[in-house]
């Protein structure tokens, strides 16, 4: 799929989500938001009028999200003007300017709350945005649509929202007379029933306080049964018949024989109909879908279990609470997940929970049935989706349109749920013949789906462990480790030939033991990151900055324990950086900078360390600002003084704070003093540098805790240390030719016509009896950020993997990132390479 059409799906997916928000549930504008800010990255902005209205575009979604004012207004014109910009691209920029102006006005309008009438309202339904991505004439098809209805329940909505019941005039009321009195001439009973009843309720009430409450909630349960009609899949047609009156009954019934020709057609619509089956989304992530299925899981587990013990304590609001809650999670995410599906069937489930919570309804037995057929309706779809690809289609099972129209009766028509339960089986048992027809056609559609599941292998399968359990795990294959390498170092191995063969099939073994155990508690800072992203967008527009935000390294593996560890530390850091850092956009352009901010989150492996560095290109940090600070707060001696580093390490001290005001992101001084601590929790560190005008650089360096590690065993003295191999270039012997000191004191080799500067490790532990001559000891080029040192070792004695452990230490050691038990179950200590070159720059 090229990058147009994919932007053209995106904008259409946007203006789905964006037709099925309401006052009450505003759960799609948070991911319309996330989306419509990826997609907007990828759009060429080509002038300032196409820019204007996806600026504008983002505060009419915001305001869907935050208030309820013209909430009707906002929504269509928000989606108006979308799908402009979806235009623009479909033309490839060949649109006239006069209908970028006509969608920013109408919007604009909309957010200042203009007045909204039939000619502003366009009604996006899932038909019209079907129609979009076919053909590109939603303009048309809108105003047709607009020439034969004049009113519809969102102007009735739209209206409602402007008023207030204690200011209204007459000409309010007879515009809502007008308004109510179109919609329930001409739209069917079902939709019309609730309006009548709010206008009698309202008329027998003689106007008492709260009759706009009255009509307000007929309306919206008018629009959640016009919402219903529209998902509805007419191939359950005895749906429809319950909308009819008895006398309307009686007269289809008498007319059954008519025209044949007639017959046939509908037959045929039916057929059309019924053909139409809902597709997994192509660009569902299929990692995402292992968890969804397992959180799905076992949030069924347990309301199923609630259900049995509701059984037997009906009255427990607990209980009900933790059946609703089930439900209210699973309709979110599948909502995500873009399985419509299973979220528009929980959200019928969730209404009638809903109901039992308020007290509206009590929970008895036929209420428990429908949850237990609910629950196996719901399983049968997970298991479909767990085995599926993007683009595979999900049936619903045989019983999914029946258990909609139980809940739809029980929830807008006020039957009790055994009234329900009934009349939907007998009409089962009054039409023998149809149901098996459906089934038949569900099931033959599901063959492939049940194919792929009854095949399923169990490397698909996945369960929850205790990260106990996980540790005792990897720390029993520690000691297997080191079990091991006693064995293979015994002197009397070499001399059976045999043994050695069965001790090295062994150790092959082992090796793939431990690399899978180490997968075992090791997790990518993806799912971090994408926090830290949504965290930056909304800190961003609220503190009304420009900001450019950008994550690098991913895929970068962290001990599953160290993830909850470093998430504060990172919220107080890019809050600082946004607060702090970045400047208002017309600050940096008065200094020569782009109005908009970079702002960068990395992570990646260095030294045997996880390094997580944040930087932006704000104004950095004021030295004499931080030190008048904290000698005003008394935190250091006027006195002293204090190197650069020094300096910057002052913004961890607990309480200091450089910010002029307190604000909503930060500034009370609580802040960098939480992150240091947290840091120093794992045994790693935190450094700030900064230049003035230019930017900060806050780099987080973490130790491992649970990990093998590829090192290469070295001995100096009578010490060993294992320096990781991902940091080694080479070993070498210098020759004289080699060897040349600058400025009479630095030492340096020659590394492939380079000059290297040489480390003596024994000087860096003092150790005493180590080779030091360049000449009779062994050299190993180490590397970092581009640099290269020499390692100067008595011998190298060859390459292990290792399970790596953090060692607590009451004084700390800055070139050792941790240790590793030897197989003579001697401790060897890792070296942390980017540590020593540091100290010797």
């Amino acid at each position: 799929m090229s990058n147009k059409d994919q932007l053209i799906k995106d904008l259409e997916s946007i203006i789905r989500l964006l037709a099925d928000v309401w006052p009450t549930d505003r759960e799609n504008v948070a991911v319309a938001g996330a989306k419509f800010e990826e997609v907007t990255n990828n759009v060429e902005n080509n002038f300032g009028q196409f820019q204007k209205l996806i600026d504008l575009s983002w505060k009419g979604i915001k305001h869907l999200y935050e208030k309820d004012d013209y909430f009707i207004m906002v929504k269509t014109a928000t989606m108006q003007a979308i799908n402009t910009i979806r235009e623009y691209v479909i033309e490839e920029g060949d649109i006239k300017v006069e209908d970028f102006e006509k969608a920013y006005d109408e919007l604009e309008k909309a957010l200042k709350g203009g007045s909204e009438s039939a000619d502003t309202v366009i009604d996006l339904d899932e038909e019209k945005v079907e129609e979009i991505k076919k053909n590109g004439e939603s303009k048309q098809s809108t105003e047709e649509e607009k020439s034969v209805k004049e009113y519809t329940l969102n102007d009735l909505a739209g209206f409602l929202i402007t008023l207030e019941e204690e200011s209204v005039t007459g000409e309010d009321l007879q515009k809502l007379d007008e308004l109510v009195s179109y919609i329930v001439k001409h739209e069917e009973e079902a939709i019309a029933s609730p309006l009548k009843e709010a206008m009698a309720e309202v008329e027998a009430s003689g106007g008492a306080k709260g009759w706009l409450g009255i009509v307000s909630d007929k309306t919206e349960q008018a629009i959640e049964i016009e919402a219903q009609r529209e998902w509805d899949n007419p191939e359950n047609t005895d749906e429809l018949v319950d909308t009819e009156s008895p006398e309307e009954e009686e007269q289809t019934t008498a007319e059954e024989p008519a025209d044949e020709a007639v017959i046939q057609e509908e037959s045929e619509k039916k057929e059309s109909v019924s053909s139409e089956v809902f597709h997994i989304p192509e660009d569902i992530e299929m990692a995402l879908v292992g968890e969804f299925i397992t959180e799905c899981s076992e949030l069924i587990e347990m309301a199923e279990s609630a259900l049995l013990e509701l059984e037997e304590s009906p009255d427990d609001e607990e209980l009900i609470n933790t059946v609703f809650r089930a439900f209210h999670t699973i309709k979110g995410t599948s909502a995500f997940m873009g399985l419509d599906p299973i979220s528009e069937f929980t959200h019928f489930v969730e209404t009638l929970l809903s109901m039992v919570r308020e007290g509206d309804l009590p929970f008895d037995r036929a209420c428990a049935d429908i949850n237990f057929e609910s629950i196996d309706i719901l399983n049968k779809m997970l298991k479909v989706v767990e085995v599926a690809e993007g683009g595979d289609p999900l049936h619903k099972p045989g019983q999914y349109d029946n258990m909609i129209s139980v809940l739809h009766s029980i929830s807008e028509e006020g039957k009790e749920p055994a009234q329900a339960l009934e009349e939907i089986r007998g009409k089962q048992a009054a039409a023998p013949v149809a149901n098996p027809v459906v089934e038949a056609v569900t099931d033959s559609g599901d063959s492939d789906a049940t194919d792929k599941i009854n095949s399923k292998s169990e490397s698909e399968s996945s369960v929850r462990v205790s990260v106990s359990r996980l540790d005792r795990l990897i720390d029993m294959v520690g000691e297997l480790v080191i079990a091991h390498s006693v064995v293979a170092q015994d002197k009397a191995i070499p001399k059976d030939s045999e043994l050695q063969k069965k001790v090295n099939h062994a150790t092959k073994i082992l090796r793939e033991l431990q690399d899978t155990s180490l997968t075992l508690r090791m997790v990518p800072l993806k799912a971090t990151f994408h926090k830290m992203n949504r965290l930056v967008r909304d800190l961003s527009r609220k503190a009304g900055k420009q900001v450019k935000f950008s994550t690098f390294g991913e895929d970068t593996e962290i001990d599953r324990n160290m993830v909850d560890v470093i998430n504060e530390p990172l919220i107080h850091m890019l809050r600082n950086s946004l607060d702090h850092g970045i400047e208002e956009p017309e600050e940096r352009l008065k200094s020569g900078k782009g109005a908009n901010a970079e702002l960068s989150l990395s992570a990646s492996q260095e030294g045997g360390k996880v390094v997580i560095e944040i930087k932006d290109d704000g104004r950095g940090i004021n030295k004499d600002v931080i030190l008048n600070k904290a000698i005003e707060k008394g935190l250091v001696d006027p006195e002293k003084k204090l190197t650069e580093k020094e300096i910057y390490n002052l913004i961890f001290l607990p309480g200091f704070s450089s910010a002029e005001k307190v604000t909503d992101l930060s500034g009370r001084g609580v802040g960098m003093d939480v992150v240091r601590r947290s840091i120093e929790q794992l045994q790693g560190k935190v450094d700030v540098s900064s230049e003035l005008g230019k930017g900060t650089t806050i780099t987080i360096e973490l130790p491992f805790t649970l990990a093998i590690t590829d090192g290469m065993l070295v001995r100096v003295g009578t010490q060993r240390f294992i320096v990781p191999t991902i940091n080694i270039d080479m070993t070498f012997r210098a020759k004289e030719s080699d060897m040349f000191t600058m400025m009479g004191n630095s030492e340096q080799v020659n590394f492939r016509g380079q000059s290297v500067p040489v480390i003596r490790l024994h000087e860096q532990f003092e150790i005493n009896g180590a080779k030091e001559s360049l000449l009779e000891g062994t050299l190993l080029i180490i590397k970092n950020n581009n640099r290269r040192y020499a390692l100067l070792v008595d011998e190298v004695i060859g390459q292990q993997q290792l399970v790596g452990k953090s060692i607590h230490m009451l004084t700390k050691m800055s070139h050792i990132s941790g240790g590793a038990i030897l197989g003579d179950g001697r401790v060897g200590l890792i070296l942390d390479t980017a540590a020593l070159m540091e100290s010797a720059a």
